[in-house]
C-alpha cells in the first residue's frame, strides 16, 4: 500500500487562538521597543544620563518575539497513513505510531465542544498536548481544526488528530 497524505489546515478555535497569541506577543514586543526608543529620546532631550535601561527594554522585546516564533513549532502540517504506520508531521517534529489493531472514529459534536473547552485556556486553544478527560479519557492531541477531529485508539495510546479530509483518513486507516 502506498502512503496517503492528509493536509491539516488551521481553522476554528485553534486558528483564532493562534491569532490572539500572535497579537498579544507581538504587541508586547512592540511596546517594549517603543519604551526603549522613548527612553533614548528622553535622554537626547535631557542631554544625557544612563543608557542601559533602554538597552534592557530593547533586549526584553526579543523574549515575546521568540516565544511567538517558538509557539508554532508543534503546529500540525499533515498526517500520513501507509505501511501500517501513522506519521504526524509538525513544523519542527515528526511522530510515528504503529497502526496494528488500531480503531478510529469521528468525534461527535458534543465531544468536539468538550474538547474545545478542555484545550482552551485564556482564549487560546492548544493544538497539541496531552489531556485527560472524563468524556474522552486520556489522549494526545495533534490538531489544526477541531471540527475535523478523529479519535485513533492504538491500545495504550489514544490520539486525536484533525485531517482536512476525516472521511478519507478513516478510509485509509481501515484499508488493509
Amino acid at each position: 500500500m502506498t502512503e496517503r497524505r492528509f493536509s491539516c489546515t488551521a481553522g476554528g478555535a485553534i486558528l483564532r487562538g493562534r491569532a490572539r497569541l500572535r497579537r498579544l506577543l507581538l504587541g508586547l514586543a512592540l511596546v517594549l521597543v517603543a519604551a526603549a526608543v522613548l527612553f533614548w529620546l528622553s535622554l537626547l532631550i535631557r542631554g544625557g544620563g544612563p543608557w542601559w535601561p533602554g538597552l534592557f527594554a530593547l533586549l526584553a522585546s526579543s523574549v515575546p518575539w521568540m516565544a511567538w516564533r517558538m509557539s508554532g513549532d508543534l503546529d500540525l502540517l499533515w498526517l500520513a497513513v501507509g505501511a501500517g504506520r501513522l506519521t504526524i508531521e509538525m513544523r519542527r517534529r515528526r511522530e510515528r505510531f504503529d497502526l496494528a489493531g488500531a480503531a478510529a472514529r469521528r468525534l461527535t459534536a458534543e465531544e468536539i465542544g468538550h474538547l474545545e473547552r478542555l484545550a482552551t485556556n485564556g482564549g487560546i486553544t492548544a493544538g497539541t498536548g496531552g489531556f485527560e478527560s472524563h468524556l474522552l479519557g486520556e489522549f494526545d492531541l495533534y490538531a489544526s481544526d477541531l471540527a475535523n477531529a478523529v479519535l485513533v485508539d492504538l491500545g495504550e495510546t489514544r490520539l486525536i488528530v484533525t485531517p482536512d479530509d476525516p472521511e478519507g483518513f478513516l478510509e485509509a486507516l481501515s484499508a488493509p
